[in-house]
């Protein structure tokens, strides 16, 4: 087993409505949100009499990080150029273009896709509360040499989060560094959403799914809101023109020219506003002003429309397939092995941590029938506010999935998962110890997700 010294180092460093969940003047950011934890250690269920944490093992998102490549940024600035040579601009407007061209030289100063130092600190601190929430496993971990596995998708913003983790719970436990592992790959498990080809297939050329997306976006209220939005940046010739599909443009690193219309234009913009509370140290000694561009009403109806997409295309979605989620299926599996290793003594690991991406973390939430992801639709009803699912709470940045493992003297397991450090239940079909409990005995999981 290869340790992970060399890599890590010791180091000091509710179901309620997406727009009604906020107030007028909260502005909202769904999967953009930057993570916190839900829930007071102090605040957690006491441990069942006889029981001993004998094992943990969670599944997190990669931290606050830059924009993934250059897009939104790109084409932003580019219809911002457009209207800067028809003199389309309004006085608020001439000052977009140096905003998207800072956040522009941040992405390319830190790497497009990479982990920002928000993201780092938020994951260093997930691993610092996981020392001192599970102190009883460490200790056995330094007594016993028992080694903790690490695993990572493959992308390096995913790896780099899984350092950072490593490194808080190594700040608080030192004596644990030579038994952590050196992150490796699975993509299998952890980046399934890529090499599924029925699931590739379903997400670019399914006409219902296309259908549910394009009516989602094409609300009038979509419109209205991109509208006023636009007008405050652009001449209402200008928006005009956008509205009816007047101007193309060409993506950086594409050959064919894409028209934007008045929602395609306010998303672009919007993306640079969620991306920018994640990169707020690379803002330097200025903050970032997208959210100058948006009231706080506007931000949750287009965090409704963001929400949605990734409703439909990740998560409990329409409810004649199952396979937005179904692809989750392995590390469903996987995370039952383990516990099932765990019960037969088999297994040789005191933890197994896993690094991974929203496309990961939503669809399995939803397999797991998780709190936020049960409710799928159909095509008429669609996605709508109400809808208990929501981005900010199903997958922010470093959201994070953690089951705890306890064994009595008869070796007999109770589970209990934390979700975004909160505790929560599994599915409704099952029963745990007691009512109200957080605890379910390890062959009632089984039992009601047909694990046997």
């Amino acid at each position: 087993m290869k340790m992970i010294l060399s890599a890590f180092g010791v180091m000091v460093l509710t179901g309620c409505s997406v727009l009604n969940h906020h107030s007028e003047s909260q502005y909202s950011y769904g999967t953009k949100t930057v993570y916190t934890p839900r829930q007071e250690m102090k605040t957690y269920e006491a441990v069942p009499a006889g029981y001993q944490l004998v094992y943990t093992q969670s599944v997190a998102r990669h931290g606050s990080r830059a924009l993934t490549s250059p897009k939104y940024d790109d084409i932003s600035l580019k219809i911002w150029q457009k209207a800067k040579e028809m003199n389309a601009l309004t006085p608020a407007g001439e000052k977009l273009g140096a905003e998207i061209s800072r956040l522009i030289a941040a992405n390319k100063k830190l790497g497009y896709g990479e982990l920002s130092r928000l993201g780092w600190q938020e994951h260093h601190d997930i691993g610092m509360r996981m020392a001192q929430r599970d102190k009883s496993l460490f200790d056995e971990v330094k007594k016993d040499r028992q080694p903790i596995l690490v695993e990572y998708s493959g992308r390096i913003r995913a790896r780099t989060s899984a350092i950072s983790f490593v490194r808080g719970m190594i700040q608080v436990e030192p004596e644990i560094a030579p038994f952590v592992t050196q992150p490796r790959v699975d993509r299998s498990q952890l980046y399934f959403h890529k090499h599924h080809k029925q699931y590739q297939d379903y997400k670019k050329h399914n006409p219902q799914l296309n259908q549910a997306i394009h009516q989602l976006f094409d609300q009038p209220k979509s419109h209205q809101i991109a509208r006023g939005i636009l007008e405050r940046i652009y001449t209402p010739e200008f928006v005009d023109a956008l509205a009816q599909g007047k101007y193309q443009f060409t993506r950086v690193g594409k050959k064919k020219a894409q028209v934007y219309n008045d929602v395609d234009t306010v998303m672009q913009l919007f993306h640079l506003y969620l991306i920018a509370p994640g990169m707020k140290y690379e803002a330097g000694d200025q903050a970032w002003k997208f959210a100058d561009y948006f009231t706080p009403a506007e931000t949750q109806w287009l965090t409704y429309l963001s929400d949605g997409k990734n409703f439909y295309q990740k998560g409990p979605g329409l409810n004649n397939t199952d396979i937005t989620y179904q692809i989750a299926k392995v590390l469903e599996d996987d995370f039952f092995n383990q516990v099932k290793a765990v019960r037969s003594r088999t297994n040789q690991y005191a933890a197994k941590l896993r690094f991974a991406h929203a496309e990961t973390i939503i669809p399995f939430a939803a397999q797991m029938q998780l709190k936020g992801s049960t409710q799928s639709v159909s095509l008429s009803e669609g996605y709508q506010p109400d809808n208990p699912w929501r981005g900010e709470w199903v997958s922010p940045y470093s959201a994070n999935i953690q089951w705890d493992v306890y064994r009595d003297k008869d070796g007999k397991l109770l589970v209990k998962m934390l979700y975004n450090e909160e505790e929560i239940g599994f599915k409704q079909d099952c029963k745990p110890v007691k009512p109200g409990s957080y605890y379910y005995r390890f062959n009632e999981l089984t039992r009601c997700y047909h694990e046997n």
